[in-house]
């Protein structure tokens, strides 16, 4: 290359981390991806992914497949097979995390090739890894050997992030594929996922383009974009739209340092208030090119041409909505519970539903006063924290995609008619009436293999409901820690000890993973009793918080409120020790019933500002005030995005049907539901939402392949996997 000779090529994921090592130079920053970084990240490449798989020509021909593009980095080359990150490392330890990720999986699943695959990729050597970061490696070989990661005190900014991203990662593989899916997914990854590099001619080149990229202006975004778009057609209006765009954009970063906060606001006040009801395209316009979508939809916000009044007023809306959406904003990242009572938006921008803001802002007019903007703010995420929770309860999906389309096919719609509070109030109590599956129905629910961080969300919820009853002081962010709080499970790991009363493994498993079995207790508690007995536990979680101490003899006696509130709360059957003739079945019973018990106080619509729906009068009457439009509700298998359950939705199996899983002689049966759930018959209940779940508390192992394990028998008997049902259905054209 000429000395300062630019080039630039495509690689596939595969060639570029294949005997490749890359470092970065003193100059880059540390590793500073987020939450919402990397569930974007794993998000899009599962979406596309399966867009990809469903399609039955790709399938057979995976080269013919769309590229994915990930966008280009910069680099430069010193040696053969070496070289240095001028730009792109985040993207970079992201992606490497996430192979070793799937590395683990795919051990545990017994699938060596795929092992073999990512081999090639996270090590050059089988010792280095490719990524060659001295301060990331401790972190990374914790990963890949599936241990834990101990943070101390003088752990980099890096290895705390890094390990926190990797937990998420983990959690959410899971959510988004199937067990089967984990070898098609790899080799679409590798092969099909694309990045452009761009290389410099050495180091100092290499770091001119970096001061180029970062240090010389700002590159001109989509906003700014919009903003010229707009002052272009305002004439002597300049300075005025001028002045309110900075004003707009100072009410956005007062309470949250963030450059992407404009964006985010602009894109959802669009979606919220301007999109096109039910238009896909308007929404993916919005949201890849928001610039692009106002410009060619001019007429549709009435931005006409020569009348510059329709373009000072949509940047007036904007700005009035700025200011009414800031006490939002910062609820997003600091807990409000006092005050602006805006928990709940902490609760939701942490469990991944950050479309709230598009509700929100729907909900909210321009003109609106602060004081009634809030309580709409207020009413809206509660409503959304209610639905997370109740989804969860009935082991639904809970993922970025469903809210998304509870915010855009049934919030926006509604909240868009709404002008008042009340307004807001009722049209979600309406929504409520109409939720469906009472809380008390999950009476098995519990820890299953995707589902931990939303097991953590509803104990520490309840923990903190009790504590605050109870007068205590507490911390529920401490309760959502990880780290500082482990779900403590009532019962050690060891059948031996309650075989006499409950013979069935599988039933065991599934009893001692209940909500009922579930607890949150310090971790250095929890690290303590290792594999105690119930019975003396509970001396040791008296000195915890009430829902674990309770169990505990005695824990009541001289203590006047906690005794007012079993009462106030009709708890005295529930809220109780529990002494050695108590069995396993009749504790986790007793527990999970009061789990559900106090879930119905916390997430009790009047609680929540939501008026309980008046009925009809007797005579048949119509009330007198105005109806508020509904949405047309989703029927079709209540949000499951699994192939059982598009099977069922295309009757390719019918509810009821019984499937079996052999494993090590024992044969486990289950019945699949009209919604593509999955009931266990040795436990009954709650239906696990996906055949890999079932699959793995049958078998007792952390990971199952439900597809290929689960069998339906034919009317001779013969048996058939779910995964050659759905394939025969395939080339038949029916899914």
């Amino acid at each position: 290359m000429g000395a300062d000779e630019i080039r630039s090529q495509g690689f596939n994921l595969n060639e570029l981390f294949r005997d490749v090592t890359y470092e970065i130079d003193y100059y880059q920053r540390d590793y500073t991806w987020g939450e919402e970084e990397v569930r974007t990240l794993l998000r899009d490449l599962c979406e596309s992914f399966r867009n990809w798989s469903g399609d039955s020509l790709y399938r057979r021909r995976p080269h013919t497949a769309p590229q994915y593009f990930l966008g280009p980095f910069v680099y430069h080359e010193p040696s053969r097979n070496r070289r240095y990150l001028v730009d792109g490392q985040q993207r970079f330890v992201t992606l490497h995390m996430l192979f070793l990720q799937l590395r683990l999986w795919a051990q545990e699943a017994g699938d060596p090739q795929t092992v073999d695959q990512l081999n090639r990729v996270i090590t050059t050597d089988g010792k280095h890894f490719c990524v060659g970061i001295t301060d990331h490696d401790p972190v990374l070989r914790a990963i890949s050997e599936g241990r834990k990661y101990e943070t101390g005190t003088g752990d980099s900014l890096s290895r705390r992030n890094l390990w926190a991203r990797s937990q998420q990662m983990e959690s959410q593989l899971v959510e988004e594929l199937d067990a089967e899916e984990l070898h098609h997914f790899t080799e679409w990854l590798l092969k099909r996922v694309i990045l452009v590099g761009i290389r410099a001619a050495g180091p100092d080149h290499g770091y001119r383009m970096f001061e180029t990229m970062n240090d010389r202006g700002a590159r001109l975004t989509a906003v700014d974009l919009l903003k010229s778009h707009l002052l272009s057609n305002v004439g002597a209006g300049e300075e005025q739209l001028n002045t309110q765009w900075q004003e707009m954009l100072r009410e956005l970063s007062t309470d949250r340092d963030d450059p992407q906060a404009a964006s985010r606001f602009i894109k959802a006040y669009l979606l919220a208030r301007c999109a096109r009801e039910g238009d896909a395209d308007d929404r993916r316009q919005i949201t890849t090119n928001l610039n692009v979508w106002v410009r060619h939809n001019a007429a549709h916000l009435g931005l006409i041409t020569g009348r510059p009044d329709r373009f000072l007023e949509f940047v007036q809306h904007l700005l009035n909505s700025a200011r009414l959406y800031r006490p939002f904003l910062a609820a997003t990242r600091t807990l409000k519970r006092e005050g602006d009572r805006l928990e709940t938006v902490f609760y939701n921008e942490r469990n991944g539903l950050g479309a709230q803001s598009v509700a929100v802002l729907a909900a909210i007019d321009p003109d609106d006063q602060p004081t009634n903007a809030k309580d709409k703010c207020r009413l809206v995420a509660a409503y959304i924290d209610r639905w997370y929770a109740l989804r969860i309860l009935q082991d639904l999906p809970v993922q970025s995609a469903d809210a998304d389309s509870l915010v855009h096919s049934e919030l926006v719609p509604l909240l868009r008619t709404c002008r008042t509070v009340n307004d807001v109030a009722a049209a979600l109590a309406g929504l409520v009436a109409d939720d469906g599956g009472a809380i008390r129905d999950a009476v098995t629910l519990g820890l299953r293999g995707n589902n931990a961080h939303q097991i953590r969300y509803l104990l520490a919820r309840a923990t903190a409901y009790v504590e605050e009853a109870c007068r205590r002081p507490y911390d529920v962010l401490d309760y959502l820690d990880r780290d500082k709080f482990h779900i403590e499970h009532l019962w050690a790991n060891h059948h031996h000890r309650v075989r006499q009363e409950i013979p069935d493994k599988v039933v065991f498993r599934s009893l001692r993973n209940q909500l009922g079995g579930l607890g949150l207790l310090m971790g250095r508690e929890n690290s303590s009793l290792n594999d105690l007995p119930l019975t003396e536990k509970t001396a040791h979680y008296a000195r915890g918080n009430v829902l674990l101490g309770i169990m505990a003899d005695g824990y009541d006696r001289r203590n006047p409120v906690l005794r007012e509130f079993i009462k106030t709360h009709q708890l005295d059957k529930l809220l109780r020790p529990f002494g050695a003739r108590d069995t396993m079945t009749s504790v986790i019973r007793t527990r999970q019933d009061l789990y559900l018990r106090l879930f119905e106080h916390i997430w009790e619509p009047g609680r929540l500002g939501l008026p309980v729906p008046t009925p009809p009068a007797p005579n048949g009457t119509a009330p007198t005030a105005a109806p508020i439009r509904q949405p047309q509700r989703r029927t079709a298998t209540r949000g499951r995005r699994t192939q059982v359950a598009q099977m069922i939705q295309a009757q390719v199996l019918k509810a009821g049907t019984r499937i079996v899983l052999a494993y090590r002689s024992t044969e486990h049966w289950a019945t699949i539901d009209e919604d593509g759930g999955i009931i266990l018959a040795a436990t009954g209940g709650t239906p696990y939402g996906r055949v890999d779940e079932a699959g793995a508390v049958a078998r007792g192992t952390k990971t199952c392949q439900g597809m290929s394990e689960w069998h339906v028998e034919d009317e001779t008997g013969a048996r058939i996997s779910l995964r050659t049902v759905r394939d025969r259905a395939v080339d038949a054209g029916l899914l």
